[in-house]
């Protein structure tokens, strides 16, 4: 999909009106529901109310005596398009490296990183040095094999190849090729954590300052999403963070067929998932200075104009304006969820939602999902008091 573009077609008939019209009729019921969910939480409890194991009870936690206030300031209108993990014939991708820095360019994205299999991609030397208008920053897949599952991690902003190996557990790995990777200055990314189920939570924290992590794939076989055995990457992330581990989420397409001819390669095509960086240039310093620091979010579709934290509100400006937005403690408790307002679109203002701190937050991050399903998601802001 080319940067800035509506993953959600359009049309002036006015069937598309109504049915637009029901939609968000539609979310506006599921928003009065989820509010008067979160009136409850935030009421008083009594002793009967006690939360399901695992869950937060935002009631229970004590009001503090000073205001709430974001530990991170921001206002970012300014986004550089990138790619975290993919591949070309130099590994398991079916094209040569040349023709897939030639489709993210012409996609629209400003940054590449091309991380083959234990093949470290060297930009100052060709084909990645002779590229134009595109960034194409250092990448390898660093990967490794742990009590017979795979197990790799992305070794981005890097100086040499790191390589695999193979290691008892996925703790173990995940703790090797993260202390490699920061051992260069680079920035590592945890990959896929449920390719063949093989990280939980807490192999996660074991990829100790690994500054990334995948939370959508477009590989099929990498099942983001989970299953009725299994939970979801977003969720394996979500209990890193409520643990108190800073890593960032990442959204991948993991590309490795550019063309479709080969069958021979895994069939997962380009464009499905992105980071944008906060970032005023697409340099190398710039984009690997960003991703070290997670200032970035993550989609698989909806876009994000603008992103605001002040000293106790985060405010989204999304495009196109039918999302659904939801603001999320630790543990996954849903603090709100609405979509844009209104008045917003009457106005021809842009469509934005917010979230007010209200007191025993720990963290406020978003998740914003458009009709076709696609998601956006920010990082996790902090709160003091």
């Amino acid at each position: 999909m080319s940067r800035g573009s509506d993953p959600t077609p359009r049309m002036a008939d006015q069937g598309v009106k109504t049915t637009t019209a029901r939609r968000r009729a539609g979310w506006a019921a599921a928003a009065t529901i989820v509010a008067a969910l979160a009136a409850m939480r935030w009421g008083a409890g009594t002793s009967q109310d006690a939360a399901p194991a695992g869950t937060l009870d935002i009631s229970r936690e004590p009001v503090p005596s000073r205001s709430p206030t974001f530990v991170q300031r921001l206002d970012v209108s300014v986004f550089q398009r990138g790619n975290l993990h993919a591949h070309s014939a130099r590994s398991d991708g079916d094209s040569p490296a040349q023709l897939v820095f030639a489709w993210y360019r012409d996609n629209g994205y400003q940054f590449l990183a091309l991380t083959d299999h234990n093949n470290y991609l060297d930009v100052t030397r060709p084909p990645a040095s002779q590229v134009r208008d595109l960034l194409v920053i250092p990448g390898e897949e660093v990967t490794m094999a742990a009590a017979g599952q795979p197990v790799h991690v992305n070794a981005l902003c890097t100086k040499r190849r790191i390589g695999g190996g193979t290691f008892r557990t996925a703790q173990a790995a995940v703790a090797w090729a993260t202390s490699e990777i920061l051992a260069q200055g680079g920035v590592a990314l945890v990959n896929h954590p449920n390719f063949h189920w093989a990280l939980e939570a807490d192999d996660i924290a074991s990829a100790e300052g690994a500054q990334l992590v995948e939370i959508f794939s477009g590989h099929p076989h990498v099942r983001s999403d989970g299953d009725a055995a299994h939970t979801s990457a977003e969720e394996k992330w979500e209990r890193a963070l409520s643990s108190g581990q800073s890593i960032a989420a990442v959204a991948v397409d993991d590309m490795h067929s550019l063309t479709g001819a080969n069958k021979h390669v895994p069939q997962v095509a380009p464009g499905t998932g992105w980071v944008e960086v906060f970032a005023e240039e697409a340099s190398q310093e710039a984009i690997c200075a960003a991703l070290g620091a997670g200032r970035l979010y993550a989609s698989s579709g909806p876009r994000l104009t603008r992103l605001a934290v002040t000293s106790d509100t985060m405010t989204l400006w999304v495009d196109p304006p039918d999302m659904m937005v939801e603001f999320i403690d630790r543990w996954g408790a849903l603090l709100e969820a609405t979509p844009t307002t209104a008045e917003a679109e009457m106005s021809g203002a842009a469509h934005r939602a917010s979230y007010r701190l209200r007191g025993p937050e720990q963290y406020v991050r978003a998740r914003v999902t458009a009709p076709d399903g696609s998601r956006a998601w920010t990082q996790a802001y902090r709160v003091t008091r």
